[in-house]
């Protein structure tokens, strides 16, 4: 199948496409050029694997949480090329993406995107199975919840971070992470095409990303009022 997914949970941006067999991808660690870099670099991936927009049979982005700015950015890009030639958008929550490679793992996984220092935003699975839905909590609040004599395997953008910092705090747990450094786009295209295979429906025109904490700004003028 002909896709494209972005994987813009945070603010290193990973965008992929796909033609039959054939895949490019490009990771960008830009901060707040995320809004300068996303679209050249669309376009940069597309010619790379020939493609155009009119050939894609899917698209597909990690829907969040994660980054506000990020989040709106690449969703916004896929419903624009929604709009313009109906394709269709499938919106894959962050931390599922994050956790597919471990669905087969016999250890308990948690799934982490760093909020704030010493705060995440976290999922558990067990044998692929998100336990319950994503929540945002200090890493105080998240180690609480672990068995003392399990092995919690973390993955995610965070996971590195968050093994580091529990280690430190919490030397009695056994958490550990394998890939600390991946990212979401291959997990996006398998995770798409068995959402697409199971009948499943793309994202509608209101859907939006989703958010497990309210902005800034919101915080702010909830503050003001």
């Amino acid at each position: 199948m002909n896709a494209l997914v972005i994987d813009c949970a945070v603010s290193r941006l990973c965008i992929a496409a796909k033609k039959d067999k054939i895949e490019a991808k490009l990771c960008l660690d830009v901060g707040n050029k995320q809004s300068e870099k996303l679209l050249p670099a669309i376009d940069y991936i597309m010619k790379e694997v020939s493609l155009e927009p009119k050939d894609l049979d899917y698209t597909a982005v990690t829907l969040g949480p994660g980054t506000f700015t990020g989040l709106r950015l690449g969703l916004s890009a896929l419903k624009a090329m929604n709009l313009a030639h109906g394709i269709p958008v499938y919106g894959i929550p962050s931390l599922d993406a994050y956790a597919w490679p471990f669905r087969k793992s016999l250890e308990s996984v948690v799934s982490l995107i760093e909020a704030k220092e010493d705060e995440f935003f976290y999922a558990f699975y067990l044998r692929g199975e998100k336990i319950k839905p994503e929540e945002d909590k200090e890493i105080s609040e998240i180690i609480k919840q672990f068995d003392a004599e399990a092995t919690i395997l973390a993955c995610g953008p965070a996971s590195k971070v968050f093994v580091e910092r529990s280690n430190e705090l919490y030397p009695l747990y056994s958490v550990h992470a394998f890939t600390p450094e991946n990212d979401a786009c291959d997990s996006l295209f398998q995770i798409a095409e068995k959402m697409i295979e199971n009948k499943e429906s793309p994202m509608q025109d209101y859907d939006g990303p989703l958010y497990v904490r309210k902005s800034e700004a919101e915080l702010n003028l909830e503050k003001n009022k």
